[in-house]
């Protein structure tokens, strides 16, 4: 039933038993990532939008069978949408390039902004260094006006809307993003401004691109953790992420 909160659950819990009775198993440790125990079918499961990787299209109809038994479903042979990004592949090349087309034209619609008169480069305001010179304060205190319930509703839509698009394909907004997500409780005519520079340089760069390119290399990390290290009862973790090619 839509609405009750044990819904997705109770979904979940289904799909998940029926997968397996056609023998496809979910890993362990990533939720949302499945394979077949024979066929080499993955596949990545984002609410209801199914990414297959296959080799041979029977494999791939063995899944969409599989999940017609109880769902209908409907499918794209071209690859080129999922979850809001538009994929295009280039096998002959080995790349893969992400994009949001008209995602950002469509967000300034609805915020109404209007197109900046001046070019806007950097997504956050930034403190030029002074050299050769002694002690550098930093910004002074926001003493600002703080925002109005409406000023903050419109701040905390500015920054889901975005945030989406700047996870996908556009992380240079991502400091600027959390930066403003900080501020959300006390937020400021100070965040406000914060926030118009964040949407001029979207205005400036509105559909940025990522590309992939197939390798032999894999990500890898490291990580590690010490309990009660450092003072106040306080936790470190360290993290190490790299590119590794194997042999």
């Amino acid at each position: 039933m839509y609405g009750l909160p044990q819904a997705g659950k109770i979904a979940n819990d289904r799909l998940i038993k029926h997968l397996a009775e056609h023998g496809y198993e979910q890993a362990q440790h990533t939720h949302g990532l499945f394979t077949h125990k024979t066929n080499g079918v993955v596949f990545t499961l984002v609410v209801d939008d199914f990414g297959v990787k296959n080799v041979g299209r029977q494999n791939a109809e063995h899944l969409m069978a599989s999940l017609r038994k109880i769902y209908s479903i409907t499918a794209d042979w071209t690859g080129s949408k999922y979850i809001g990004l538009t994929l295009k592949w280039d096998y002959k090349a080995r790349v893969c390039d992400i994009s949001m087309p008209d995602y950002i034209d469509k967000a300034l619609q609805r915020f109404e902004v209007p197109t900046p008169t001046r070019a806007q480069h950097s997504p956050h305001a930034w403190l030029p260094p002074v050299y050769g010179t002694g002690p550098q304060l930093t910004k002074p205190i926001d003493d600002s006006t703080p925002l109005d319930k409406k000023g903050l509703t419109r701040l905390q839509q500015v920054i889901g809307t975005i945030l989406y698009y700047a996870r996908a394909v556009y992380n240079t907004m991502l400091v600027s993003l959390g930066t403003l997500a900080s501020k959300q409780s006390a937020a400021t005519e100070a965040a406000s401004a914060a926030t118009m520079q964040l949407l001029n340089y979207c205005a400036t760069h509105p559909d940025a691109v990522v590309r992939f390119h197939a390798s032999g290399m894999q990500l890898a990390i490291d990580s590690n953790v010490s309990y009660l290290s450092e003072s106040e009862a306080r936790s470190r973790v360290p993290a190490t992420i790299f590119l590794l090619m194997l042999p």
